[in-house]
């Protein structure tokens, strides 16, 4: 795999992260649009006539879906949906596989990103936009926490997996739309069960058709220590259950979270791989 190593290799070295001093905004519920100096941000506009294709390992999910132990905190941040592992929760999921090849990477959080319309995605592909994006984000286990992590330019992992409109509910997602409404409030949580809430993931999470990037968080400090893995399938979700997510109350006096989308960064020709 002398091409894998190498082109892996290259991406590593493209950009060494860097830490964002933290920036004051008011101008909820838009996020900041720039960040000057940066070459690596993200979100991205992803062509895919430009994405090399490439056979690469199957991402492989532990802790996930096989077992029923990870408890999570789902929380209303008064910004988007945050799921992070409860206290007691005796197993943390991790990845490895992929791009990522042996290395493991282990679960932080997941959170969402949607808009005021069918349009609420951070990525688009060759143009388009879907209706929302889950993020599971990860950081590298050598490198012993997330905080620490940011400091290297390989240091954290992004599964995306977008959300498309679809004609019907999406049942798979029935417990997880339901318990919506017991975070409406800013600062509300509940905890729950990883696998029994968030099984409507799997499907497209297996389907190993990806594409991957070197980028940053696109929250702030906006580090630029993110290899991003999208998954090219996208997550079948209705209109009304799409809804439930406007219904949440932000941080900024009650308003309603209707938009936490990041716009676009340029490209500034990076690598981009299509994995399969």
């Amino acid at each position: 795999m002398i091409w894998t190593s190498a082109l892996w290799f290259m991406i590593a070295v493209l950009a060494y992260s860097k830490s964002f001093s933290e920036i004051d905004s008011d101008d909820w519920p838009y996020v900041i649009k720039d960040h000057e100096g940066s070459k690596l941000q993200s979100p991205v506009d992803i062509n895919t006539k430009y994405a090399n294709r490439r056979y690469l390992p199957f991402l492989r999910y532990f802790g996930y879906w096989a077992f029923n132990r990870a408890i999570v905190e789902i929380t209303n941040t008064g910004h988007t949906v945050n799921v992070k592992l409860a206290n007691n929760s005796d197993d943390v999921p991790f990845i490895t596989g992929g791009p990522l090849f042996d290395c493991r990477y282990e679960f932080e959080q997941m959170h969402f990103h949607w808009g005021k319309n069918d349009m609420g995605s951070e990525h688009k592909v060759n143009g388009h936009k879907y209706a929302m994006e889950v993020h599971i984000v990860h950081y590298k286990k050598e490198y012993g926490s997330f905080k620490n992590a940011q400091s290297y330019s390989d240091g954290v992992c992004v599964v995306g997996f977008f959300g498309e409109i679809s004609s019907k509910d999406n049942r798979d997602m029935d417990n997880f739309i339901a318990d919506l409404k017991y975070i409406v409030k800013q600062k509300s949580t509940i905890v729950r069960n990883f696998k029994e809430e968030f099984s409507w993931i799997k499907k497209t999470a297996l389907k190993q058709h990806y594409y991957t990037y070197h980028g940053s968080l696109t929250t702030k400090p906006f580090t630029e220590c993110v290899i991003w893995i999208i998954f090219t399938k996208p997550i079948h979700i209705f209109r009304r259950q799409l809804m439930k997510f406007r219904e949440l109350h932000s941080s900024h006096n009650g308003v309603l979270i209707n938009e936490n989308d990041r716009p676009l960064q340029p490209f500034n020709n990076r690598t981009i791989v299509y994995g399969y």
